[in-house]
């Protein structure tokens, strides 16, 4: 399933319009969490480090705080890196920088 049909079923059953509404889905559902983070990445959001142009949600090796960022050729550009301690809004917060979840 690509993420945009994931956001697309989950924006329609719990009519979530922000990315704190997203957070606080996930928070309740690791498995939901997983079948984000497995996604069809087709619209640039990934969860590993890859060399792929798009916006990335990375946890460091403890899962203590999460970065997310834009990339493209490579490099971090374009928008400064935030870090998160919450996974579940580091998710949430890729996704909306991404516009995949506005994306029709």
């Amino acid at each position: 399933m690509t993420l945009k049909a994931l956001l697309n079923q989950l924006k329609t059953e719990h009519k979530l319009t922000s990315a704190a509404e997203l957070a606080a889905l996930l928070a309740q559902d690791e498995a939901l969490v997983q079948q984000i983070k497995q996604a069809d990445a087709q619209y640039w959001v990934n969860f590993s480090k890859q060399t792929f142009d798009g916006w990335y949600c990375i946890a460091t090796p403890s899962n203590a705080s999460y970065h997310v960022y834009y990339q493209e050729r490579g490099q971090h550009c374009w928008e400064e890196e935030e870090v998160f301690s919450d996974q579940y809004l580091a998710i949430a917060t890729a996704i909306f920088a991404s516009g995949v979840f506005h994306a029709e």
